[in-house]
Formats: structure tokens, sequence, C-alpha cells
């Protein structure tokens, strides 16, 4: 199948498939710090634990926007064009 929609398709699914498993890397991490932090009786200093969120929030959000940025050029042709030389 040569259809160049379909080629876009494959290839925005495969970004956003890529970034939602690289986020579970991040995600998971999070969500155990922050139930070690609700339910654990010595809790690690609130300074430490909003900083490592961050940490963690600044990869996430590097993540959605590389994502962003990936379909723009998907959608763009760019990469196709890119192809022919």
């Amino acid at each position: 199948m040569n259809n160049p929609k379909y080629h876009k398709k494959q290839r925005i699914l495969g970004a956003v498939l890529s970034s939602l498993f690289y986020s579970l890397f991040c995600l998971v991490p999070m969500i155990g710090i922050i139930a070690g932090q609700i339910f654990a009786d010595d809790k690690m200093p609130w300074v430490l634990f909003i900083w490592i969120l961050v940490f963690f929030g600044i990869f996430l959000g590097a993540i959605w926007v590389s994502l962003f940025f990936r379909i723009r050029e998907i959608e763009s042709g760019e990469e196709q064009e890119a192809s022919k030389y």
C-alpha cells in the first residue's frame, strides 16, 4: 500500500505509542514516590519530594513537547521531501 495518508497515520501512531511508553518511565516512579509520601511512616523532606516531582515532570513535559513537534513534522511532509535527496 503506497498511500501517503496511511504512512502518515502509521508514523503518527508510532510516535504516540513511543511517547506513551517513555511517559510510563516517568509516571510510574512519580506515582510510587507520591504513594510513598502519602502512606509511609517516615516521609522524605518536602523540598526533596517537590524537587523529584519537578525533575520527572520536566522529562514528561519534554516527551510531550517533542511528540507535538514530531507530529507537526510528519503532517507537514518534511520527512517525505527530505527522502527525495
